[in-house]
């Protein structure tokens, strides 16, 4: 197994096209160690310690994107997320 196959099990793609760590990983990128703790979201064109991690997961593993589970979240998540209630 490559190291960015290990690496990547530690994550999974959301719909709205991010990634997010599942559980605790290291792996040694391009720019030096990276440390990443679970729930960590990440977004294409947003830089974690100097390297686009979404991109990159996107760029290595074309073929196999793990799909992230949808999880019924709180309504303060939703709040801060922008979101209203529908239907009241």
């Amino acid at each position: 197994m490559r190291c960015v196959d290990e690496f990547a099990t530690h994550f999974c793609k959301n719909a709205d096209g991010s990634w997010t760590c599942i559980s605790a990983g290291t792996f040694y990128g391009p720019s030096g160690r990276i440390q990443v703790s679970a729930g960590s979201t990440f977004y294409v064109g947003t830089m974690f310690m100097g390297f686009d991690l979404a991109a990159w997961l996107d760029q290595q593993l074309q073929s196999e994107k793990p799909v992230c589970e949808e999880t019924k979240r709180s309504a303060a998540d939703r709040r801060q997320q922008g979101e209203r209630r529908q239907g009241v």
